[in-house]
């Protein structure tokens, strides 16, 4: 039976993602309510998931039975059992499993465009530890990730599925296998002149490690290395029975800025095989008598729709960390020089991206738009512009009141969707299809048809010219072949794509002495200030625009500012209206932002501090009575959690302890390591000193 309580929406920032466990190891328990108690995916829940996503496609009237839905994933499922279980759901469903194999997850969103099939399925959860994994979507024809409305809706339909009478079902559908098609059609895309910007020989200068994460890239890597260039490529991390992000790809390089070569000899850098051979490689070419030449890494993350690059410093021996913020600085820098964008074109950024990211942007000419947390956002934005240029190309070419009439009704909804925030792929995806079914039955000539799709492909046809998170994914224009081998425009976070045509720009861009290079890349890619503080164990209603508390927050932050002598103009972001957001700007660029956020994923809610560096000072000053509100007021008492970090503190109070004496204490559980760890690590109240635990200023403040 399933649980009585349940959320509205079970998925996070993007898709769903948790530990896994096979359903034998909870008997009597169907999937739902596994993940509800236990946190933890089963192969049955997959086969729910995919199952009651297909039937929603077929209902809504967006797929027919016998229509083909594509699934692929990345290495950490070696035995099968769970991409055996999606592909159960959906053939249950009565579509066809188009079955891709091990495949990156752009190299899925594109070829699921490029086919004309009616969505996919990533079975992958990014870069997070081997024990996880999950589930992306996207949605064919337009490719669209799912967004909150839809969400809850395959949540609903999932509430409603009875997974006894779904595990008798008979698997209606067929399987077609198109893995090597699939490859060879990606392949083919990333080494495309146009998606593309590595000439012949334009990287001999560069020796390349790639570190493929052990995930979802690493059976492509051969073909893809044959000539980048003339770079010397070193691959590493192309063992996935090694495991998926173990000791690999991007996560263990988040939040930082630099790597000493002390760092590699101690956790949690001491097996980081492609900083390592970063470090040997760039010291190996700075010891070359005239080397002109530089030693930079593409480190990915298990699914491959992220990249950082790791750039040896010859100067000081280390390795300089660039992120999604820089890449896509760097590739904004080239395509100003190379006369490949115009003016006012769009750079998106998410909130979580530093200042000095959206200052380059605009000074590179650009108009910049910042999107909520998540990938999703910015395709939101890319896709929006895209269909704003059809739409104007339609109307140059058809007259007719019932296309007038499908395109209002598009408007309406899109102002609908803004107004409420209520964010629906699917419906606005039934609509965009509408409108372009309507012009291609319409039109009949040829060189109409021609023009469309040869201008459609153009850079700057869309006003999206780029657009980032700062954790490494990036999205901007890729061209693919249709069904027909007609050029067709595509979205899709690539982490190879970046990571390449990253390397192109900076070879292009950089200065040849290659001891200039990080200080070049300091002048170029300023960091800022930018620092986040979690408050854990919240009621993350206390946020909502409703909120009594959420206006005393913003009056709060508005005084300390004051006192500073600055003033904050609040911004409502409908994709996430929860989301408290307030920026300064000078001389009409932005100077320091501050905003407060639910997480999507976590119980938790942060703050977030972003400035230039200068302000750094004044950021760590004001950022203590906010913190200190946050911490006192937004936690749920009613928590055991809350009470079990309530009783530390208790009992820190009356003076220094080793963590023993703090566990044989209290009546702990199995959570008491986890709660006492987001203490002193990631909320600091407390702090470790002469091998005993005492309260910090913060544990301090919330008590009193």
């Amino acid at each position: 039976m399933k649980s009585e309580t349940f959320p509205d929406r079970l998925q996070g920032t993007d898709g769903i993602r948790g530990k896994v466990g096979l359903s034998a190891e909870f008997p009597g328990m169907d999937p739902f309510s596994v993940w509800i108690q236990k946190k933890i995916l089963t192969e049955e829940f997959f086969e729910l998931y995919t199952f009651s996503f297909c039937r929603n496609l077929i209902e809504s009237g967006w797929a027919s039975p016998s229509e083909l839905m594509m699934v692929g994933w990345d290495t950490r499922d070696p035995e099968g059992n769970f991409s055996d279980a999606a592909i159960r759901g959906i053939r249950k469903s009565g579509l066809n499993a188009v079955v891709l194999g091990v495949l990156p997850t752009p190299a899925v969103a594109l070829y699921q465009l490029s086919q004309e099939v009616v969505g996919a399925f990533v079975l992958t959860a990014s870069h997070n530890p081997a024990e996880q994994n999950g589930i992306k979507i996207f949605l064919g024809h337009t490719g669209f990730k799912l967004f909150p409305e839809d969400d809850k809706r395959l949540t609903a339909a999932i509430l409603s599925t009875d997974f006894m009478h779904l595990k008798e079902a008979p698997q209606k559908g067929g399987v077609i296998d198109e893995e090597a098609s699939a490859r060879q059609f990606f392949l083919h895309i990333l080494l495309d002149s146009f998606n593309s910007w590595i000439t012949d020989r334009s990287l001999q200068q560069i020796t390349l490690i790639i570190d493929a994460a052990n995930g979802a890239f690493a059976p492509l890597l051969e073909d893809l290395t044959q000539d980048l260039g003339g770079a010397r490529v070193i691959v590493c991390n192309t063992s996935p029975e090694d495991g998926i992000n173990h000791n690999c790809g991007v996560a263990d390089l988040e939040g930082r800025h630099t790597i000493e070569a002390q760092d590699l000899q101690q956790e949690p850098l001491c097996r980081a095989e492609a900083l390592k051979r970063i470090l040997v490689e760039g010291r190996r070419r700075g010891a070359e008598a005239n080397n002109k030449g530089i030693t930079v890494g593409l480190v990915l993350d298990g699914d491959g729709d992220r990249c950082f690059m790791p750039v040896y410093d010859p100067q000081e021996d280390r390795i300089v960390i660039i992120d999604g913020d820089g890449l896509a600085i760097l590739q904004l820098l080239w395509l100003k020089k190379n006369q490949k964008c115009r003016a006012g074109q769009i750079y998106v950024n998410t909130v979580e991206s530093t200042l000095e990211a959206s200052r380059s942007a605009i000074e590179a000419g650009c108009s910049v738009n910042q999107c909520a947390v998540g990938d999703k956002w910015i395709l939101w934005d890319a896709l929006l512009n895209s269909y704003k240029w059809r739409k104007d190309f339609y109307r140059t070419h058809i007259d007719d009141p019932e296309f007038v009439q499908i395109l209002q009704e598009l408007e309406q909804l899109f102002k609908i969707m803004e107004q409420k925030s209520s964010f629906n792929a699917l419906e606005l995806s039934l609509k965009i299809k509408k409108m372009d079914g309507f012009f291609k039955d319409r039109i009949r000539d040829q060189k109409i048809l021609d023009k469309f799709f040869k201008q459609s492909t153009f850079q700057g046809a869309s006003d999206f010219l780029i657009g980032n998170e700062e954790s490494g994914h990036l999205l901007n224009l890729t061209r693919i072949p249709d069904i027909n081998g007609r050029m067709i425009p595509a979205y899709a976070g690539n982490g190879m794509k970046t990571g390449l045509n990253s390397l192109a720009a900076l070879e292009s861009l950089r200065p040849s002495n290659p001891k200039m290079l990080v200080e070049w890349l300091n002048e170029q890619l300023p960091k800022g200030y930018s620092r986040s503080l979690p408050v854990y164990h919240v009621k993350q209603k206390l946020l909502e625009p409703e909120s009594g508390l959420r206006n005393e927050l913003q009056t709060l932050i508005e005084q300390v500012l004051e006192a500073e002598g600055f003033s904050i103009d609040w911004h409502h972001r409908p994709q996430e209206p929860s989301m408290l957001f307030g920026m300064s700007l000078k001389e009409n660029l932005p100077e320091l932002c501050i905003f407060v956020r639910n997480s999507g994923t976590e119980d938790k809610l942060s703050l977030y501090l972003r400035g230039l560096s200068n302000n750094q000072e004044l950021l760590e000053k004001i950022e203590k009575p906010i913190y200190r509100f946050l911490l006192k007021n937004f936690k749920d008492p009613s928590k055991s959690s809350v009470k079990l970090e309530r009783s530390i503190l208790n009992q820190l109070m009356q003076g220094p302890l080793s963590f023993d004496e703090i566990q044989q204490s209290l009546e702990s559980d199995a959570s008491f390591h986890e709660i006492f760890r987001l203490m002193h690590s990631r909320q600091f109240l407390v702090r470790f000193r002469d091998d005993q635990w005492e309260l910090s200023e913060w544990g301090h403040s919330l008590l009193q």
